[in-house]
């Protein structure tokens, strides 16, 4: 009998319900190319690229069916099957999860962050306001309860005067790009908790404004937190009202040199790239181009080579994911942008601290109607654009360890540049300002140091060159720009400015210093006469009658072995155990909570102890430690840890590692297609709680094609949770610690390193070290509790 679809109408129904959702599969394609031209079509057309031209690779995502089309228009390409599972198979929620992204505790929701900065202003009402933009395409088109406000966190010290240099951070323009708005969130919150105990913090938002536009695009982005790969606004008069391609890429929509380059952006409304109908057609982008347009004036002259003045204050920061880089003007031309020295120079410094390689925009490919090009080409502001990670859905731990904490680096020193940016990331950054004692009551003498370093700039196919340091000035109380500062010379601790890092110090007499906190800037000055970047420490002088002591000795509860390396934190003051777990810390008096934390332990805590002014009290932390699932430090053997593929070895101590270590190829320089895996045994966490695997990695491998994975399995391997873990292009050792909430109970626990490269470009390798699976809880627990009758006294007897 012959079917047709009228007949079954209900099966061809879910035949073409089925075809559809397959359609709407994206695959990462890695196309062979050098040709500029062929780069720039593919730009034009999928809009982000992961380009190496050294390699002869494009890499980017797209919907199943463009695979066919690419081949039939001669392009050699293959599938990346590994990056395309992990692209199609998002995770479900974990099991500590209520809400929020399923799988990415670490990101928060559209919804999650504006009740966040809501709270933040509510909490901070002299430091954060919120200011509403505008509208995003569903709430201006649709109306109703649909779309949302553009909203800015605004954060600065409404208390001091203005005008003030302006850092404006915009993220998430890119729906997809789930670690940006994170980090722009996390450097709200960095600010405004840090304000008044943190130096750095609080002459920022002192002198400075932080406008942060954390959700630039939250109609798309509300779409990309159900797992879809989606890129652009959701304007339903753009490729269909419901198709998944609709919209337009508001990093194509602003106005400066819109659709003027060929391949910079698309004029088909269903590519990735849609410039939109016209420059600035799309609410969001009118918003915030009316906003920046508000907080900037107006500093270059209308030609393309007309330089802004070299006093330009500002700095507007675009960030994105992925393919780590830092990108500066132009984009839409491979001529040099008119303030192209001073644009580099702290692109380099940015770099510095995020690890990225550094690029005028147009050295990937060209693009026009970008947010980076509009602001600096009709306002002369120094605009940039990051490109974080290495994946749209970035795993959590790889944000946790690398991305976060590094670009949060990155974005507190353009805080700290706003001022001057085409001259302070000439000169010497200084860092590192403390006073000792950090406690001093009066009469006590201060020293006062700091490190002035000029090295701190990527020097990524070359750099820019570092010059030694000349001096080093403080200021106390009043900051170096200011009417009436007054320098205080710092003299080189070693006894002469001749290196590009200097240790620097004077001394403070407390009987000059007024009551309270002050703050006391330390600017240095390097051979060329350029100043750099301003830090400051605070210096507040006591009372003795205001201050008390809290003493004791950290110890593990079973062994009463001491515990040194612990961190004592008492009213925000903290201090380290000694070796034999010893500690001292001056505080002020009242009533305060002390917490201790120690690797390989559990967290200690005890609360509402009142210090009297003048006393000296005892405090004795008992720790559980975690207990060990699975670990190797290398230096016993393999034990029953075993290998797939012939790669992963113990390699003896050599330039990389000091000590033995595991490396997935031991004879030299890793090969091309490597699958190579390091599993630990099989072991249980049956009663337990708080897993977690610290490790130390060195991943010298070909940024963004060769990859360390870190995958966790609950059932022997018969599956695996895939990387929790991934690291590429980071030559240094890092101290990795990853939360494995999903092991908590189960009884056939595996994890494994696993390291793979595509087929070309070698490197060293991943080297991993001091691997520790551990785990807390009550079963844990239970086993280190002494014995009934045998207390522990804090000399060790019983």
């Amino acid at each position: 009998m012959r079917m047709t679809c009228l007949g079954l109408s209900i099966l061809c129904g879910l035949t073409s319900f089925a075809i559809q959702a397959k359609s709407d599969a994206r695959e990462v394609l890695r196309v062979h190319t050098t040709e500029r031209a062929e780069i720039q079509r593919l730009a034009g057309r999928y809009g982000h690229l992961m380009v190496s031209p050294e390699k002869g690779i494009v890499v980017f995502d797209a919907p199943a069916w463009e695979r066919d089309r690419l081949r039939a228009e001669g392009f050699d390409l293959e599938v990346d099957a590994l990056a395309t599972e992990a692209l199609q198979n998002q995770p479900a929620m974990l099991p500590s999860q209520k809400a929020g992204i399923p799988g990415y505790t670490c990101y928060r929701t559209v919804t999650e962050t504006y009740a966040r900065i809501d709270q933040l202003a509510a909490q901070h009402p002299d430091l954060a306001s919120i200011i509403d933009i505008g509208d995003s395409w569903e709430k201006s088109a649709l109306g109703g309860s649909n779309g949302a406000d553009v909203r800015v966190l605004k954060i600065t010290n409404s208390a001091v005067a203005g005008p003030k240099p302006i850092l404006f951070v915009m993220t998430a323009i890119h729906a997809r790009e789930y670690t940006t708005a994170e980090l722009n969130l996390r450097f709200a919150e960095y600010l405004l908790d840090r304000y008044g105990s943190d130096a750095d913090a609080t002459w920022v938002l002192d002198h400075h404004e932080v406008h942060l536009l954390i959700q630039s695009n939250p109609d798309g982005r509300r779409k990309a937190e159900t797992g879809l790969s989606w890129r652009k606004n959701t304007n339903q008069g753009y490729c269909g009202t419901t198709s998944n391609s609709r919209g337009a890429d508001l990093n194509r929509n602003w106005p400066f040199k819109w659709g003027q380059v060929s391949g910079g952006s698309s004029g088909n409304a269903c590519d990735e790239t849609y410039r939109g109908n016209s420059a600035a057609s799309e609410p969001e982008t009118t918003a915030t181009l009316d906003y920046v347009r508000s907080l900037f004036a107006d500093r270059r002259g209308p030609g393309d080579s007309d330089p802004a003045p070299l006093d330009t204050s500002g700095i507007f920061l675009d960030i994105h994911s992925y393919s780590p880089s830092v990108l500066w003007p132009w984009g839409w031309t491979e001529n040099a942008a008119p303030n192209a020295t001073g644009l580099e120079h702290l692109a380099r410094r940015f770099a510095w601290f995020n690890h990225y390689n550094t690029y005028q925009s147009v050295g990937l490919y060209a693009t026009d109607g970008t947010t980076d090009d509009t602001v600096y080409g009709e306002l002369g502001v120094p605009a940039y654009t990051f490109e974080m990670g290495t994946a749209f859905f970035q795993s959590c731990a790889s944000f946790e360890s690398t991305i976060y904490p590094d670009n949060l680096q990155a974005l507190l020193y353009a805080a700290r540049t706003v001022r001057a940016p085409y001259q302070l990331p000439m000169g010497p950054e200084a860092r590192q300002v403390q006073t000792l004692p950090d406690m001093p009551v009066t009469g006590d003498s201060i020293t006062l140091t700091a490190i002035i370093d000029d090295s701190r700039s990527s020097t990524y196919q070359g750099g820019v060159g570092a010059q030694n340091i000349a001096s080093a000035n403080a200021y106390v109380g009043t900051p170096p720009w200011q009417a009436g500062a007054s320098p205080m010379a710092m003299q080189a601790s070693d006894g002469s400015f001749n290196a590009t890092a200097e240790t620097v110090q004077a001394s403070v007499n407390t009987a000059t210093l007024p009551p309270g906190k002050t703050l006391v800037y330390v600017q240095g000055q390097d051979a060329s006469g350029a100043l750099g970047a301003v830090s400051a420490g605070f210096v507040q002088v006591f009372d003795p009658s205001s201050l008390a002591t809290v003493q004791g000795s950290v110890r593990h509860i079973a062994s009463n072995d001491p515990v040194s390396g612990a961190t004592i934190t008492v009213a925000a003051r903290t201090a380290q155990s000694a070796v034999d777990g010893s500690f001292s810390r001056r505080i002020e008096a009242g009533t305060v909570d002390v917490s201790v934390t120690a690797p390989g332990y559990e967290p200690w805590s005890q609360t509402n102890l009142v210090a009297a002014g003048g006393q000296t009290i005892s405090v004795q932390p008992r720790l559980y430690a975690y207990c060990s699932l699975a670990e190797s430090d290398a230096e016993s053997g393999a034990g029953a840890w075993t290998t797939v593929g012939s790669g992963w070895a113990i390699v003896q101590p050599n330039a990389v590692t000091p000590t033995r270590a595991w490396n997935e190829s031991p004879a030299g320089t890793y090969g091309n297609n490597a699958n190579l895996q390091l599993v630990s045994p099989m072991v249980s966490a049956s009663g337990m709680d708080q897993v977690s695997l610290s490790f130390r990695s060195w991943c010298d491998t070909e940024a963004g094609y060769d990859y360390g994975h870190v995958d966790v399995s609950t059932n022997n391997g018969g599956s695996w949770t895939q990387d929790v873990f991934t690291c590429n292009g980071d030559p240094q050792w890092r101290d990795v610690r990853i939360d494995l909430p999903q092991l908590a109970g189960a009884t056939q626990v595996k994890v494994r390193f696993r390291f793979t490269s595509d087929s070309s470009e070698v490197d060293d390798g991943w080297y991993v070290d001091d691997i520790r699976l551990l785990a807390g809880g009550q079963a844990c627990r239970d086993a280190q509790i002494p014995a009934a009758g045998a207390e522990v006294f804090a000399d060790g007897f019983e």
